[in-house]
């Protein structure tokens, strides 16, 4: 396994991956949600998901609502999350632990999916960490971050709103997204996260206010292949290699020296 910071500063791990649209997944919720309750997830909740579709005549386009059922598989202590739509599985985790222990958990929980409905093939496997960097007091941003993530922070004055930092690379089919966010403000989600269902993330991340910045580095891999745990775990693994290089690009000696304290 790889090696486990005591203290790290990841708040939030998501892990999905797309397969074959199963237009009539409402007929298999209840099998789903039992085998999902047997496996230590019994906090069940449906929700609707509202998104904008932009629909296209002639030369107008007209945005509309547009619905998707959702479905919540979370456990009991509201750390570890399952969300299932019509096309993807989504796992989300605010106690993430170690890669080998979270991504055992994601494909367990495909392999239950698999069991009752039958996948026939995936189209996008994904990873996603955020991270909260806080400093301690009498320390800076600047100790724990390389300036290239801070961007112009420390060079502008006034009072800052927020900077951001946003590369994107491919490596090898794997696409990777990786952000900073420097900010004075509570602890932020993405949008596209939000709402954040069945997890609740732990005390330490949400009570300090102050200058601290959210590294967000989303990593996944496009392709249709035939359905196999085998696959997709490939698929997880090389992700993570490549978040974890960024991690590590952008994380100082120092910072690691901190979280592992």
């Amino acid at each position: 396994m790889g090696a486990k910071l005591k203290n790290p500063p990841v708040y939030l791990t998501v892990a999905q991956v797309r397969f074959n649209s199963i237009l009539k997944l409402a007929e298999f919720v209840s099998e789903i949600q039992e085998r999902f309750r047997k496996a230590t997830y019994p906090d069940y909740m449906p929700h609707v998901a509202v998104s904008l579709k932009l629909n296209m005549e002639g030369d107008q386009v007209t945005p509309a609502p547009a619905q998707q059922q959702r479905y919540m598989f979370g456990n009991a202590a509201k750390t570890h999350s399952f969300i299932l739509d019509t096309n993807a599985l989504t796992l989300y985790s605010t106690k993430y632990g170690q890669f080998e222990l979270f991504s055992e958990e994601f494909l367990k929980g495909l392999a239950r999916l698999h069991e009752v409905v039958g996948l026939a093939f995936i189209d996008r496997v994904g990873l996603r960490y955020l991270d909260r960097v806080v400093p301690l007091e009498g320390e800076d941003l600047s100790q724990y971050l390389v300036p290239e993530a801070l961007g112009l922070t420390a060079r502008l004055g006034g009072t800052l709103g927020h900077s951001l930092c946003e590369t994107r690379t491919d490596n090898d089919g794997i696409k990777l997204v990786s952000r900073t966010v420097t900010l004075s403000s509570p602890l932020i989600f993405p949008p596209d996260l939000m709402p954040l269902l069945g997890v609740e993330v732990a005390e330490r991340f949400k009570a300090y206010t102050g200058l601290n910045a959210v590294l967000d580095n989303d990593g996944s891999f496009e392709g249709r292949e035939e359905y196999s745990v085998e696959t997709v775990r490939g698929h997880l693994d090389a992700i993570h290699k490549v978040i974890g290089a960024a991690f590590k690009s952008v994380a100082t000696d120092y910072a690691r020296k901190k979280w592992n304290e």
